[in-house]
């Protein structure tokens, strides 16, 4: 049976909460075991593991799904399109360099997650 990981790796700080999807308040972890229950298949395995960074402090997460971060697998639209800001004025950019805005997932909606999910699972699958 095949197995995709999904690895929550963050700081060694006790008070850093489980990581939780905003729009529905449950956890990565939970969304996770749902999504495989749901499923239900024998091709395929899903499991959730978290991975404590020594060392690191503060907000310092990533998620990866099966070795891959999750803007991979679902990318962000780059907002320096739609912003009208010049990126020095949010912080991401200096004077004279072309815009250059944060692409990654600062909070990740239980949908991102589902769909990061089946896109993994279906390039598990399909290989």
């Amino acid at each position: 049976m095949k197995e995709i990981l999904v690895l929550w790796s963050h700081a060694d700080d006790p008070a850093i909460p489980p990581l939780v999807c905003p729009d529905t308040c449950r956890t990565v972890k939970e969304v996770v075991i749902d999504f495989q229950n749901a499923r239900g298949t024998d091709k395929c395995r899903i499991t959730f593991s978290e991975e404590i960074l020594k060392g690191k402090k503060g907000n310092d997460s990533s998620l990866t799904i099966d070795g891959l971060p999750l803007e991979e697998l679902v990318p962000l639209p780059d907002p320096s399109k739609y912003c009208g800001m010049a990126c020095e004025g949010c912080g991401t950019g200096k004077k004279g360099e072309e815009r250059s805005c944060s692409r990654i997932y600062e909070q990740i909606p239980e949908s991102v997650l589902r769909l990061a999910l089946s896109k993994a699972l279906e390039k598990r699958i399909t290989g």
